[in-house]
């Protein structure tokens, strides 16, 4: 009895010295540095990257931010040839689904799509003047020759106007050169704060829609990475901490459109890769 004592006791020792070994090697792992474009990281696209990667359970991942302006074609090229930069929250297209590898999970949920026009103080009654998608189509829109959105609505067969100056924009919609300014709904009041001092206004009525996703992308053969990020994502989903964190950046704005209780003239966006999530209504705003 003695004898077998004592081999169960040596064979628990080593076994508690083995796990403690793997633990203390586990807390003290050196996290993969993960760099992201930008100021510091208390943007909503910052936190939840930050707040996806938590969930990795295989790797510790440490989220780093680059600060130097670059524009975002440049950050796309960077990580293309898996230079300095891993990740980048932008939106897709073919092109870029293409070049990089997409974590196909929409973290605007579409909110960028959703869109509200500024007009001309003598125009207010505009849209309502223009009820229906037919004779809303007549009217022109403002836009950056750059802007990714031109495309969009030219697809719909609406003329736009275009210039290359985006405070220029703001002129031109006031001189009447165009007849309204369409914006994302996360920029309309802070632009017209900006600009308040031109005979500009909101346009009360409409929202105009069409699907947008805004995902983060990866260098192609980072696939390790893309998994935390999609993971994370997910689990954050299932466990509501994904809802807090796009309400705490965007309720307010939400709120303020829902209050308008706006009608909606529905777009299409031929652009929009055939992969994008679509069918998962979890993942998308309706406004509605």
């Amino acid at each position: 009895m003695g004898i077998s004592f004592t081999f169960i006791s040596v064979e628990r020792e080593m076994r508690f010295i083995y796990l403690a070994f793997l633990l203390f090697f586990s807390a003290f792992q050196q996290a993969e540095d993960v760099v992201f474009p930008g100021a510091g990281g208390e943007d909503y696209p910052s936190q939840l990257l930050q707040h996806a990667l938590s969930y990795s359970r295989d790797k510790k991942y440490e989220v780093h931010f680059y600060n130097k302006g670059l524009p975002k074609n440049r950050i796309l090229k960077l990580i293309e040839n898996n230079n300095y930069i891993d990740v980048i929250a932008a939106g897709t297209n073919n092109n870029r689904e293409n070049l990089l590898l997409p974590i196909r999970f929409p973290i605007l949920k579409g909110l960028n799509g959703w869109r509200v026009a500024f007009v001309a103080k003598s125009n207010h009654s505009l849209f309502l003047d223009h009820p229906d998608l037919n004779t809303f189509k007549t009217l022109s829109a403002g836009q950056l020759h750059s802007w990714s959105d031109t495309q969009v609505i030219e697809s719909n067969g609406i003329h736009v106007a275009k210039a290359s100056s985006y405070q220029g924009l703001f002129e031109m919609l006031e001189n009447n050169r165009f007849d309204y300014f369409p914006r994302s709904i996360l920029e309309i009041a802070w632009e017209y704060e900006k600009n308040k001092k031109l005979d500009i206004i909101i346009e009360p009525y409409r929202l105009i829609h069409y699907p947008t996703a805004y995902y983060y992308f990866v260098n192609k053969d980072n696939t390790q990475l893309a998994a935390a990020i999609s993971f994370g994502l997910e689990q954050s989903l299932q466990d509501g901490s994904f809802a807090k964190l796009f309400d705490k950046y965007f309720s307010e704005i939400l709120d303020n459109i829902n209050d308008d209780k706006r009608e909606v003239l529905q777009l299409t966006n031929p652009f929009l890769p055939t992969k994008t999530p679509l069918g998962r209504a979890e993942l998308w705003l309706n406004l509605e």
